[in-house]
């Protein structure tokens, strides 16, 4: 059938559309009425589509010009290696990325800062005057200077930002997800530091470009990321050069190309003075939750010596950090031997053993950690200043409980063989708290399902 002009105007309208969305100009596009099946208008014009007046796909390439954008104003040279056949010359070999590099130029070397001025531009047929983009040249220095593979040369008028963070937008190409904070290589043309996807500010749908939130990027999503590195490099965005501004992502275990990213513009750095550079530096609690994809919170076991309490909460920190998740145990027990040391067995050495932790869970808390806390906590009061303290928002209690026959017969730590006035419940009151979040029955309940209910109270909470 001959080809609907009135179709093929619908589908040109819906990609100019669709190309105003990713800022992409107009002119820079072909529409071409094709059937690579019929050959119409792959080589020559078809018959087909009297009123397409256009040229055939191979008339296209063939005129096309491919390095219409490249920058020949900014001078990019990424040094590929060192060239010293002799102790009589020394030159850097490389591909100019962008801009125009004359014999005499000065230099500056990046990201040291160090300058000279080119000595002479060498090739294969011999030394030239200049050298323009998609040369391979090898420039030596008047200089001796410090410059290695991954350096950028530029000149001394026209310098780049020099930063160890940027945003850009990453297309993730691995079966195993993106995880935010996980080190990777970064690959920028020859430069190549180890880093991290410090955070996703939003994922792209592609189909509709409507951007929304996400923890993670899986195969062949893409998204806008703040990527964080080890060291400095020299940044360009991808719209001013799509060498130095375009980069891949390196698994470092397997050695292979996990994703590929470009460059949407320096970061702005604090600056001393400005009223900025705590707004800038510091990390937020929402920023410490999307990177660890949790909410803080602290669980406290509360209840008698021998009652189950460090045992339940050793098995859910097994799982939550087996589910990936930041987590740590403050055992009551193990903080006497260091930060509450000396404090005594009873009733107010108790009550306090847990309020001086309760600060140390809440400074967890602020660093995103999800906290376990083994805490005898005799004193209703006590564990209300905790909650108090932490926060209720943030605070899960859970009443640990058993007979205290059956705590005497598990005695874990000794302490009813030796007697004494320091067994809580009999020798001093235990405050059975009342308002619990959770109450586990460890005579009836296995350590497998206690882990399960506490962690279905996270989920309820929002914290996992």
């Amino acid at each position: 059938n001959d080809c609907d002009a009135q179709c093929f105007e619908s589908i040109k309208a819906d990609y100019l559309k669709f190309a105003e969305g990713i800022d992409l100009k107009p002119s820079s596009l072909h529409f071409v009425p094709m059937s690579a099946l019929k050959g119409d208008n792959v080589v020559n014009r078809s018959e087909r589509s009297p009123w397409y007046t256009g040229p055939a796909l191979m008339e296209i390439l063939e005129t096309v010009e491919i390095a219409a954008d490249r920058n020949v104003t900014d001078l990019r040279f990424p040094v590929q290696y060192v060239n010293r056949p002799n102790l009589n010359f020394r030159g850097f070999a490389g591909t100019i990325a962008g801009g125009v590099v004359h014999k005499g130029d000065e230099i500056v070397v990046l990201p040291s800062g160090k300058s000279s001025r080119v000595k002479s531009i060498v090739t294969y047929e011999g030394e030239l005057e200049n050298a323009g983009p998609g040369q391979a040249v090898t420039l030596t220095m008047e200089d001796e200077i410090d410059i290695s593979r991954g350096d950028l040369l530029v000149h001394a008028d026209n310098v780049p930002t020099v930063a160890d963070q940027f945003d850009a937008m990453l297309v993730w190409m691995a079966e195993e997800p993106m995880l935010p904070g996980k080190k990777y290589d970064i690959k920028r043309a020859t430069s190549y530091v180890p880093g991290s996807i410090a955070s996703i500010t939003h994922k792209v749908d592609v189909n509709t470009l409507e951007q929304g939130a996400a923890s993670a990027l899986q195969l062949n999503e893409i998204g806008r990321v703040k990527v964080a590195l080890d060291s400095a490099i020299a940044l360009d965005g991808y719209e001013s050069n799509r060498t130095t501004g375009a980069f891949i992502v390196i698994d470092r275990l397997t050695n292979g190309t996990v994703g590929a990213g470009m460059i949407i513009a320096p970061p702005v750095l604090p600056h001393g003075g400005t009223g900025q550079h705590g707004k800038l530096a510091h990390v937020s609690t929402e920023e410490r939750a999307l990177r660890f994809g949790q909410q803080p919170a602290t669980v406290l076991f509360s209840g008698l010596s021998g009652a189950g309490k460090s045992t339940l909460a050793y098995a859910v920190e097994r799982k939550l950090f087996d589910m990936g998740r930041a987590v740590y145990v403050l055992d009551g027990q193990n903080l006497r031997h260091d930060l509450n040391k000396g404090l005594p067995q009873d009733r107010a050495g108790r009550t306090e053993n847990w309020r001086r932790a309760a600060h140390v869970a809440r400074q967890f808390n602020e660093a995103g950690l999800l906290t376990l806390a083994a805490f005898v906590a005799p004193d209703a009061e006590g564990r209300e200043q905790a909650k108090a303290l932490i926060g209720k928002e943030r605070l899960v209690t859970v009443y640990v409980q058993a007979s205290p026959m059956v705590c005497r017969e598990r005695d874990p730590q000794g302490l009813y063989a030796a007697g004494g006035d320091n067994i809580p419940g009999e020798s001093f009151p235990f405050d059975v708290p009342l308002d619990a979040d959770l109450v586990i029955d460890t005579q009836s309940v296995s350590v497998d399902e206690g882990v399960k209910l506490v962690l279905d109270v996270l989920r309820q909470r929002g914290a996992i």
